[in-house]
């Protein structure tokens, strides 16, 4: 009897996957434990392996089409035997249920990347399915360019490499731009692309903007600095500073913490915290969790673990998933005021301007001095919150950070 093979959930926000490239054509044979086919989501590449052996009868969907979690997407069984032409249903059993499971487990031990094969590939980052295809067809790693996290080698990217035409080659210099050069959407941007389509169009953001006088919330930096640095070994920065008084302003203003579903408004008990990361190929979301339980040092250690880990491509999947509030901060950047897009299903998104000075003068005195400042950005649903609540927790936030010994509290 012929074995399904399932798109498999591998985060809890999953609801369907993309198929990056299929490792095994139709006709071969299958071992069980054997990558048969990569697939992403929530931003990760991974690959998924069999788990029943045979002959691959039958594949649904083609490389870079979509499926919905659970949905029948292949078959492997004898060779001769009598599959569906179309793709079935989605009666998913609970036995296969299980098996999904099993293949979440092991894909999730295969979301870093293998040690390396050679001296010749050394530091060159690959996934094994990449490594496998660049070996099968004698291609040097080291010359393809890697469309994933980081930089790093897809399959996808060996199977689409071409041995450049040594007649018309020219220095790597020379082909840096190309006029006119289509470059196909990388799997990580299309998935990009589609979410922030779907948030943007289909919730009515507003956004309001608050500036920040950073004067007390800087004088705070410096004297905790030394004191958290001692305690957790990691370095307060306004990150976790303007974190940690969102947290306290979303206990007042719940709604912030909600997801807006189609059935309702769903409320959560604790914020887990998304802190939007940007990478080489694009954004990745780490969320941490029950953040409004951590003080400042807990919540600096929680922030660098995990920015840290999605700069070097190490999140899982259920690190980026779950989240209930998200900031997104523009760093040292000499931008000041942006319109973040709400990361779906959340209600709101606080984005954070770079920090600039300015010469202010005092209504009373008329001394003129020097401030730093900050814009903060709050995106929020409109059809879950109206303009009143958003600028009161706007306001909180901004009392907190010039007011900032409330965060000890």
């Amino acid at each position: 009897m012929a074995h399904e093979v399932l798109m498999p959930k591998l985060s809890s926000t999953m609801s369907e996957g993309t198929i990056t490239v299929w490792l095994k054509n139709v006709g071969e044979p299958v071992e069980i434990g054997e990558a048969i086919f990569e697939v992403m989501t929530d931003k990760i590449a991974i690959e998924v392996e069999a788990y029943e052996e045979g002959i691959l009868l039958k594949r649904y969907i083609e490389d870079g089409e979509s499926a919905p979690v659970n949905a029948v997407i292949a078959y492997i069984g004898e060779a001769g035997e009598e599959v569906p032409e179309d793709m079935p249903g989605q009666q998913i059993a609970p036995s296969q249920v299980t098996l999904t499971e099993e293949i979440k487990e092991q894909s999730e031990e295969l979301t870093s990347e293998s040690t390396v094969d050679s001296d010749h590939h050394k530091n060159v980052r690959a996934t094994p399915a990449a490594r496998r295809m660049a070996r099968e067809k004698k291609l040097d790693l080291a010359v393809i360019h890697g469309t994933g996290p980081n930089g790093r080698i897809q399959a996808l990217d060996v199977k689409k490499y071409q041995i450049p035409d040594r007649t018309t080659m020219t220095s790597a210099a020379e082909v840096t731009v190309v006029e006119g050069e289509l470059v196909p959407w990388s799997s990580m941007r299309q998935i990009i692309a589609n979410r922030m389509v779907a948030s943007k169009s289909t919730i009515p953001h507003v956004t309001m903007t608050a500036e920040v006088d950073m004067t007390q919330s800087i004088e705070i930096r410096r004297q905790l600095l030394p004191m958290i640095e001692e305690q957790v070994n990691e370095r307060l920065s306004y990150l976790e500073i303007i974190a940690r008084a969102a947290m306290i302003a979303l206990k007042t203003y719940p709604i912030f913490n909600a997801h807006g579903l189609e059935e309702g408004i769903q409320f959560h008990k604790h914020v887990n915290l998304g802190i939007a990361v940007a990478i080489e190929e694009g954004l990745v979301v780490p969320v941490i969790k029950q953040a409004d339980q951590m003080g400042l040092s807990e919540l600096t250690k929680a922030v660098k673990e995990k920015t840290t880990k999605a700069r070097n491509n190490q999140l899982s999947p259920s690190e980026m998933s779950g989240g209930t509030f998200t900031i997104s901060s523009l760093g040292r950047s000499k931008v000041k005021t942006f319109n973040p897009i709400i990361n779906a299903p959340e209600v709101a998104i606080l984005g954070v301007g770079g920090m600039y000075e300015q010469l202010v003068q005092d209504a009373t005195s008329g001394e003129i001095s020097n401030q730093f400042k900050i814009n903060l950005n709050l995106s929020f649903d409109h059809r879950v919150i109206d303009g009143a609540p958003a600028a009161a927790f706007l306001s909180q936030i901004v009392t907190l950070l010039e007011n900032p010994l409330g965060l000890l509290l």
